[in-house]
């Protein structure tokens, strides 16, 4: 394999494993903080993804909306990526206020059955109004092909690294970069910190830490619309994507430490390797091959990669 082609694979590896970190983080920071499981998570990554479907783009969908027609607002990829987030923050939180804080104090049993359940019946009713056939995802021409850039045009070695891929990659950097700095360097951060340490000590010292685990949820939620846009372009979108992405991800937080953010970048970025790695030797084995690693990783380290008792680091 030449220059262009390894890291054409290693661009391929990388948007996988940035898929994943931007569902992993929300599901890392909320367990971590609240040490509540939500699997309605993937509802956030599915609706992301034909949000964006229909801010991006009109067309004949099946289910329900092959009734009327043409539906969509035709308004392009770019539009779509700003706005969607946008809207799952708004979702954010609703799911935080009206389903997940009434079950913060009951047991992990009880929160994952109703959350499962949720994304269950999110799925089917998605399956309701688009049918179930998967959707392709406009992408703009500026989206296709190698990267090009002014005046030097495709970088040495670049050749094979397709720009989407590169967008994804650069985006997700810049937004776990973010959320890191918000934990350091944010009065929120820091009382989401606090809060996760000791909350009756933090709330009688008078931070009212109600409003920053709100806000936390919500950002994750937003991270989560935000991979819906980007998967749905480069993968198809179907009803059943909530559930594909929202196990491994699942996974990912668990082996990389349960609170670590670290933990969870580090479980992404081998996840992805392993992914990218199984679609060149046995494409059938590429699901599995997560939750063989998985098992290798927590073989060795029970606790995950860096266990950490505190969120943020």
């Amino acid at each position: 394999m030449n220059v262009d082609g390894v890291v054409g694979f290693l661009f391929i590896a990388l948007s996988v494993a940035s898929l994943y970190l931007l569902v992993a983080v929300g599901l890392s920071i909320v367990f971590g903080s609240l040490k509540y499981v939500n699997m309605a998570h993937g509802v956030l990554y599915l609706s992301g993804a034909y949000i964006g479907l229909l801010i991006a783009s009109s067309e004949q969908y099946g289910g329900l909306l092959s009734d009327f027609g043409q539906v969509g607002l035709d308004w392009g990829f770019v539009p779509a990526l700003v706005l969607t987030p946008v809207v799952i923050f708004v979702v954010g939180v609703a799911m935080e206020r009206w389903i997940a804080k009434p079950f913060y104090e009951r047991e992990l049993l009880d929160q994952l059955l109703v959350t499962f359940g949720i994304l269950i019946a999110a799925q089917e009713l998605v399956a309701i109004l688009f049918g179930r056939t998967g959707t392709i995802y406009p992408r703009p021409e500026w989206l296709t092909g190698a990267i090009s850039l002014p005046v030097i045009g495709t970088p040495p070695g670049m050749s094979a690294a397709s720009t989407i891929r590169v967008l994804v990659v650069a985006l997700t950097l810049l937004l776990v970069a973010g959320i890191f700095a918000f934990f350091k360097y944010t009065d929120y951060g820091l009382a989401v910190r606090a809060g996760t340490e000791d909350s009756e000590m933090t709330q009688m010292l008078g931070i009212r830490i109600g409003r920053p685990f709100l806000l936390i949820f919500a950002v994750g939620a937003a991270y989560a619309g935000l991979a819906g846009v980007l998967g749905g372009s480069l993968f198809n979108v179907t009803s059943e994507i909530g559930m594909e992405i929202i196990i491994p991800s699942l996974v990912i937080v668990i082996m990389g430490g349960v609170g670590s953010l670290r933990g969870t970048v580090v479980g992404a970025l081998l996840a992805g390797l392993t992914f990218a790695v199984a679609t060149e030797l046995e494409p059938s084995m590429t699901q599995a091959s997560i939750y063989l690693l998985a098992i290798v990783v927590l073989t060795i380290r029970p606790s995950g990669i860096f266990p950490s008792a505190e969120i943020g680091q």
